[in-house]
């Protein structure tokens, strides 16, 4: 047991801080949805950026909220999800 726990503890000191994954969620508003169908286009959208476990599309606040690893997706492929599926990212 003391082993696993001295090699887990090594392993964390010596891989960089860059290659450990920090899962974040953000909430993303969304302009141009005009039906829930438009907020599921784009939840379906966004699901499927590497690196995204969850997207939850709310049409009446007009938001997605998304979890993600942030060393596999960044904001700004998860902005052009959105662009692709026919909407834009608000500020």
């Amino acid at each position: 047991m003391r082993t696993r726990t001295a090699l887990a503890l090594a392993v964390a000191l010596f891989v960089p801080p860059a290659a450990r994954a920090a899962e974040k969620t953000e909430t993303i508003k969304v302009v141009g949805w005009h039906s829930k169908g438009d907020a599921y286009k784009t939840e379906i959208s966004v699901r499927a950026v590497k690196g995204v476990s969850n997207a939850s599309a709310d049409y009446a606040r007009t938001a997605i909220v998304v979890t993600y690893e942030d060393t596999q997706a960044t904001r700004q492929q998860l902005e052009k999800a959105i662009g692709d599926a026919g909407y834009s990212a608000g500020k």
